[in-house]
């Protein structure tokens, strides 16, 4: 997902991602309007994942809300 789309979006987005991954807090996840790809150094941080896993997880998400966005 491209930091555009995602700022054009933003309320939409910021709930999905606080849905999605409830232990950031509300300051990370403003922090990901203007850099998405922030999203996946964060999930592996703190969920304590692996970097593949936590790329993958964020790679799914952001599929996920493109096909939204796009409905």
């Amino acid at each position: 997902m491209s930091t555009n789309s995602a700022q054009k979006n933003w309320p939409e987005v910021k709930g999905k991602i606080k849905a999605k991954w409830g232990k950031f807090a509300d300051s990370d996840i403003d922090s990901f309007k203007d850099n998405m790809n922030l999203i996946a150094a964060k999930v592996e941080k703190v969920y304590g994942i692996t970097k593949d896993k936590a790329e993958q997880e964020y790679k799914d998400f952001t599929k996920s809300i493109e096909t939204k966005l796009k409905n």
